[in-house]
């Protein structure tokens, strides 16, 4: 289910740049809108919260997340290209009560207009979860603590260095192997908000 909606949403993100190729920007705006108008690279951080896991194991629990995200490696201005240039990312997503997990990886983020924007990103990442032969009936069985974070968000841009970024987020298991007699490896899917600042 996680994966269909993150399958979904990043076909809808592909399909993005075409839309927003075929619909003129409004005057004064730019065919790119960084994020700052400062000539120099910008890193951005951003903290916020979701819940985790919605309709499965340790579903409801609430997350704290944390991020920071690097200028892009080569600055371009035009938006359609710039897409293709990668951020690094470091972060982590922390549950009191359940799997929590850090990574680091890359984000490409796309100018949909001057005020919105929509991302994808993939991280190798580490987690805290359960993975031996006994699982606690309110706990995820990830089945190794090693894997790939991959994330979608769509984000708007509240001022010249304050956006909002909403994050559907995925811990994958693929490779992970759970115990005899275990639930299936899965990792947790959570979904929430962050707010960005860009110094």
């Amino acid at each position: 289910m996680v994966r269909v909606a993150l399958l979904s949403l990043a076909g809808c993100l592909a399909a993005l740049p075409c839309l927003a190729q075929s619909q003129p920007l409004p005057s004064g705006v730019s065919s790119y809108a960084p994020a700052s108008t400062s000539s120099t690279p910008a890193w951005e951080a951003r903290i916020g919260g979701g819940f985790a896991s919605v309709g499965g194991r340790e579903s409801g629990l609430f997350n704290l997340g944390g991020e920071v995200l690097s200028p892009r490696l080569i600055p371009l201005q035009d938006r359609i290209a710039s897409a293709f240039i990668p951020r690094f990312n470091i972060g982590s997503s922390i549950n009191l009560n359940g799997t929590r997990y850090a990574y680091a990886g890359a984000t490409w983020t796309f100018d949909v207009s001057r005020d919105v924007f929509v991302e994808a990103s993939l991280a190798a990442a580490l987690n805290n979860g359960k993975n031996g032969a006994v699982i606690p009936e309110n706990r995820l069985s990830v089945g190794c603590n090693t894997g790939t974070r991959e994330a979608a968000a769509l984000g708007f841009r509240l001022s010249r260095s304050w956006s909002l970024v909403t994050t559907l987020e995925h811990f994958s298991t693929v490779g992970c192997s759970g115990q005899p007699g275990t639930a299936s490896p899965r990792g947790p899917a959570n979904f929430g908000a962050k707010l960005g600042y860009t110094f």
